[in-house]
């Protein structure tokens, strides 16, 4: 089944969410507390193809008139976006990414005492 024809009706959808969450950036992040889900996968057949968190974002996005947004294509994008880190343990951006990662909260904590 192609979502080509749908991507029009989900992009007055996105529209809504920027208005009701300033970005979809910060809706998507919300669902996981501002903080990527670091995964520590060993192997290719260990990195599953969704996740309760995509189930949950999928479940919203349909329930505010998305569509084509499956668990699976959600968990994709998740991966992509960079909300959850599945780069096996072996893999040089697995640490790259954790340190982006205590980067970011170390960043988040000085801000907020200033």
């Amino acid at each position: 089944m192609l979502c080509i024809p749908k991507s029009h009706g989900n992009s007055y959808t996105i529209l809504q969410i920027q208005v009701e969450f300033g970005s979809f950036s910060d809706y998507c992040w919300k669902f996981v507390n501002n903080k990527p889900i670091k995964n520590e996968f060993r192997y290719g057949r260990q990195v599953p193809v969704k996740n309760p968190k995509a189930e949950l974002i999928s479940k919203d996005m349909m329930r505010r008139g998305f569509q084509c947004v499956g668990p699976k294509v959600i968990y994709s994008f998740m991966q992509v976006a960079g909300l959850v880190n599945d780069h096996l343990i072996t893999c040089f951006r697995y640490q790259e990414c954790n340190v982006t990662i205590k980067t970011e909260i170390k960043t988040e904590v000085k801000e907020t005492k200033v």
